[in-house]
């Protein structure tokens, strides 16, 4: 949105529509799929947190953190710790689960988003120049493969492939 913005008034720039759209559709899908990854490689490292960073101050329990929840190739416990902070700030708090939400519905439904960025590709003339990528690939293309002189042509049988590649 920002790398290609829309001139606007007085110098200013609004987001790109079509990136914005983009965005809009693919994070109600990408979002709950980062939540449910990070949930399951980082498994139960979000569930063994310090409470606060109050307990970096208690020599007592600081020990403990920096002798258990250190991390990999030499990553001290607080840089661990506050990684894992982060990763539960953005998908288990109250925060990690609003913004799931904010996500998935802030634009409407998903079915409805969806209709908002068809009706935008048709309005631009985006859609038509889909079609028309669709069009020029099926006309380049039959039941035996590729039939344009830019790509390899199909082979015509399997020993055929086997020879190619020896």
């Amino acid at each position: 949105m920002a790398h290609n913005p829309v001139p606007w008034a007085n110098g200013a720039v609004l987001p790109n529509l079509e990136s914005a759209l983009c965005y809009r559709t693919f994070m109600s899908e990408a979002y709950p799929r980062v939540i449910e990854t990070v949930r399951k490689v980082v498994a139960s490292g979000l569930i063994y947190l310090p409470s606060s960073a109050a307990d970096f101050k208690n020599p007592e329990i600081n020990k403990y953190l920096a002798q258990y929840v250190r991390g990999s190739n030499d990553m001290g416990h607080i840089e661990r710790i506050k990684i894992m902070k982060l990763l539960w700030d953005a998908t288990g708090t109250e925060f990690g689960g609003r913004h799931a939400l904010y996500e998935l519905n802030y634009a409407g439904a998903p079915e409805d988003v969806r209709l908002q960025v068809l009706k935008g590709a048709e309005r631009t003339g985006t859609l038509k120049m889909m079609e028309e990528l669709v069009d020029t690939c099926m006309s380049d293309y039959d039941e035996n493969g590729w039939t344009g002189d830019t790509w390899l042509p199909p082979l015509s049988s399997p020993s055929e492939s086997l020879k190619s590649e020896a």
